[in-house]
């Protein structure tokens, strides 16, 4: 009987079981790690292809002191829909390929190859370009067209956050040296006043414009770049800054690469949800054609609370 043995996360050239499954840890951290998720509302654990997620909030009415009850307010039960899409990806390796890129021996010793070397490094690149994906569909996607990677289960932010569903709106300006303060100045202006006092506040933008943000607050002779700094972007951090003197913070994201949008608002009214009792990368050794096959699973949408809350420059 074939003695199996549970492959571990290190450069161990064991061979696979004949079925493996990674769980869902890696694939979860890299759509976690993502910058929309990030600063997003997250509900972990929605199935099918449609979500309702309640919100509640109230109207409270401050009355005078005096005897009896007469109620006054009312309590609102909100809903926010969020779509899904639920997909897979399918791909197979054949180690013998990997002769003439691989020292042998990094090469098990055996005839048949039913392992391939640095799997790990495999598998994470795998679950971070699927999450890279992910991103781009969050932003992108559209019912009407399938967006960027052609998956027409839910509208990204781009069909949600729009002046006919209540979205407050200015016209586009890319940032660049000379103007990037002006332009981002304004898109702060134009947040509703009825959330200006969160602490949640965030503009995304493309890296091209936050570039030409950064570029403009170096060229001012009254922003110090230098008591900004976290230190932390270097090492692996998440670039964004506060715009100077106010409450917003602007955070850069691949999903808007090449789009001309800005998008002002609460980062918590982003409802970004997932199912990660399925999300996982397996493994497997098929003897019969002598090839090593790879499979994840991911489900992910978005829906968005309150777009009246909001402001886009597009």
């Amino acid at each position: 009987m074939e003695n199996k043995k549970k492959f571990s996360f290190n450069y161990d050239l064991s061979n696979l079981p004949t079925y493996n499954s990674y769980g869902s840890d890696m694939l979860i951290k890299s759509i976690l790690g993502l910058t929309l998720p990030k600063y997003s509302t997250i509900r972990p654990n929605l199935k099918g292809t449609t979500e309702k997620v309640g919100f509640v909030t109230n109207d409270v009415v401050l009355q005078d002191l005096s005897c009896g009850f007469d109620p006054t307010g009312d309590t609102v039960q909100n809903l926010v829909t969020i779509d899904l899409c639920n997909k897979k990806v399918n791909q197979q390796l054949c180690p013998y390929d990997l002769y003439d890129t691989y020292l042998s021996q990094s090469l098990s010793n055996a005839n048949f190859q039913e392992s391939v070397p640095f799997e790990e490094v495999i598998l994470t690149d795998i679950s971070n370009r699927i999450a890279n994906q992910v991103e781009k569909q969050l932003w992108n996607n559209t019912v009407a067209s399938g967006g960027t990677y052609g998956s027409a289960c839910f509208d990204g932010v781009g069909a949600l956050i729009t002046s006919g569903n209540g979205a407050t709106q200015i016209s586009y300006s890319a940032s660049t040296a000379s103007n990037g303060l002006d332009v981002f100045t304004a898109i702060y202006e134009s947040i509703p006043s009825n959330v200006l006092h969160r602490d949640d506040l965030v503009i995304y933008t493309s890296y091209a414009n936050y570039r030409g943000l950064v570029s403009s607050m170096r060229n001012s002779s009254y922003v110090n770049l230098f008591t900004m700094d976290s230190a932390g972007a270097a090492q692996g951090e998440e670039w964004s800054l506060i715009l100077p003197g106010t409450n917003v913070r602007v955070i850069p994201t691949v999903g808007l690469d090449g789009v001309s949008a800005y998008y002002a608002g609460p980062a918590s009214y982003y409802m970004v949800g997932m199912n990660s009792e399925i999300m996982t990368v397996k493994s497997m050794y098929d003897p019969f054609e002598d090839i090593v096959k790879i499979q994840a699973h991911v489900t992910y949408g978005i829906g968005v609370f309150d777009v009246a809350s909001f402001a886009i420059c597009k």
